[in-house]
């Protein structure tokens, strides 16, 4: 009888289990049927509604916020600036990971007085033979305009309101998905009085990347946007990636210094003829979500390096052309690196994909211009980034909750699974044995490929 009562105690609680609701852990997820990782938004983010009506508009604070973006649409913002400080308003479109996308779908993002004239403006696209990843950059209020084609320099500099314009580039009508969308409006002190700016230096950016010894490799899994991007630092660091995905990091750059990047993706037994346009593809972001720089590679099967290098931070950089890939190396802080795989990679893998990546931030720090505020409080700084810290923290906390949920979930499951075979069992009478001769099949350990390093996990 104590066995029957502990049998049917089980049962109970298998029973129990397999009814136990998820709660709102089971909606902690953010991915997508083919099992890539959507964009995660900032944990402290606050959803707001863009107007269609330029004259109207949710008023936006320095903060982050969430909204979504249909094809054609344009969507009205507000927000009070001041006559002291530097004004950024990034946006991030975030389509789901590899999905089909056109080149002429995008994002654009502007700044204008509240008569419409424009301060500044930023737009990324999707490029030729492109698939679904987060686009981002931003709009600039500068109190000293960049040179070059814009507004007057009597303008955009007066305290009030403003107006943020965010524009889908696609045509309405189209059949493609809303975007998720993700605002971060930033400020930067001013410089104090004497702190002049100086004229922009001779041209110093430049595509190499420095190399690296494989022996010091570091683990790291990267995250799937500015919120989640975990830091790396000078070095050789290994992280796998699916066809499809692509993977954020963030990297602290200061004053003076230059950031070099070599990707390296390995082998693959790919038939003849393959090809995989933009198969790989490295892009970088400064602190303020601003494009600094794309760079796209084939993929055929052989192994694959791809590289982007910048010029060091300068405050002057500010002053090129907006066109000048020097121009978003204007700040010191934690710079964004993306590394994505093109979906077409799938056809020839169906593993994680490694990627070797070799970090080197050159030259030494020097100090930071004489701000008149804080700059570092701001984001503007690599002491500092109180944001990114919380939002990390946070986002390790809803890991580890969703963790207990698939436990939890992962648990009831099997429980149910032996309950329903126990009570198979005990109605036929016998339990269930396997048949003579039968070997169970174990597949341990890791697919590697060909020339991949090895690093311990």
């Amino acid at each position: 009888m104590r066995y029957r009562r502990g049998h049917s105690t089980v049962l109970a609680t298998a029973a129990a289990l397999c009814v136990l609701p998820l709660g709102q852990g089971g909606a902690a997820f953010a991915v997508e049927a083919d099992g890539l990782s959507a964009y995660r938004t900032a944990a402290r983010a606050k959803e707001v509604t863009g107007s269609a009506s330029d004259t109207g508009g949710p008023l936006l604070r320095p903060g982050t916020y969430t909204d979504t973006i249909g094809p054609g649409e344009k969507k009205f913002y507000a927000v009070d600036l001041d006559a002291k400080s530097d004004v950024y308003v990034s946006v991030v479109a975030a389509p789901a990971p590899g999905a089909a996308v056109r080149p002429d779908d995008g994002i654009r993002v502007l700044l204008q007085q509240e008569d419409g004239h424009e301060c500044g403006s930023g737009e990324a696209r999707f490029r030729e033979a492109d698939s679904g990843h987060p686009l981002a950059d931003y709009a600039v209020r500068r109190l000293q305009p960049d040179p070059g084609p814009g507004p007057a320099a009597s303008t955009c500099r007066y305290a009030g309101r403003y107006r943020v314009v965010v524009e889908r580039t696609k045509a309405a009508g189209d059949s493609a998905a809303v975007y998720p969308t993700e605002l971060k409006y930033m400020t930067e002190p001013g410089l104090k009085r004497g702190g002049m700016e100086a004229a922009p230096g001779p041209g110093t950016w430049r595509p190499v990347a420095a190399s690296s010894s494989d022996k010091a490799v570091k683990r790291v899994a990267g995250g799937t946007g500015f919120n989640d991007a975990p830091p790396v630092t000078t070095g050789v660091w290994r992280d796998d990636a699916l066809p499809g995905q692509t993977r954020f990091y963030r990297i602290p750059v200061s004053w003076g210094q230059r950031l070099s990047v070599v990707a390296d993706v390995p082998k693959a037994f790919a038939p003849p003829g393959f090809h995989a346009p933009g198969g790989v593809r490295i892009g970088l972001n400064n602190p303020a979500r601003g494009f600094a720089g794309e760079v796209f590679e084939d993929y055929r099967g052989a192994p694959r390096t791809i590289s982007l290098g910048t010029a060091p931070v300068a405050y002057d950089n500010r002053l090129r052309g907006r066109t000048d890939p020097a121009n978003a190396m204007r700040v010191a802080g934690w710079y964004y690196l993306q590394v994505g795989l093109h979906p077409k990679v799938g056809e020839v893998v169906s593993h994680p994909v490694p990627v070797t990546l070799r970090v080197s931030v050159e030259g030494t720090p020097k100090a930071a211009p004489a701000y008149d505020g804080d700059a570092e409080a701001a984001g503007f700084g690599v002491t500092a980034d109180p944001q990114a810290v919380a939002d990390d923290g946070d986002a390790r906390r809803q890991a580890l909750r969703i963790g207990g949920y698939v436990g939890v979930s992962t648990g009831s499951a099997l429980l149910c699974w032996l309950g329903g075979w126990w009570l198979l069992a005990r109605r036929s009478g016998r339990w269930t044995a396997a048949r003579p001769g039968s070997r169970a099949r174990h597949h341990g350990g890791r697919r590697t490929w060909p020339g991949e390093v090895s690093s311990p996990r």
